[in-house]
């Protein structure tokens, strides 16, 4: 099988051409105007698929409920870990400043 591979037609590192030389050939790639550059974008944008307002909403309102889900969760657990070191520490554990 790798007999029957044909040889690479550009020249390797090893036939004189340097890893350098293959990068002076990449930077001679010729600039795009910022007027071409704005149409290319805008018709790339034209290729993406949004999502519909309904499933921005239904994922916008799933964040949020999360959120209240994480920070009740985090609420409790940081009570109980309150509790648990002035319990069984038996310390005065200093009440909330108002």
């Amino acid at each position: 099988m790798a007999k029957d591979k044909k040889p690479a037609d550009k020249p390797s590192a090893k036939q004189g051409q340097t890893i350098e030389g293959r990068a002076d050939e990449v930077k001679k790639k010729k600039g795009v105007s910022p007027y071409t550059f704005l149409l290319q974008v805008r018709t790339e944008g034209e290729k993406v698929t949004w999502t519909s307002w309904k499933e921005t909403w239904i994922s916008t309102l799933m964040v949020l409920a999360m959120v209240v889900i994480m920070a009740i969760f985090f609420l409790v657990v940081d009570q109980g870990l309150r509790f648990a070191i002035c319990t069984g520490l038996q310390m005065q554990c200093a009440a909330p400043t108002q």
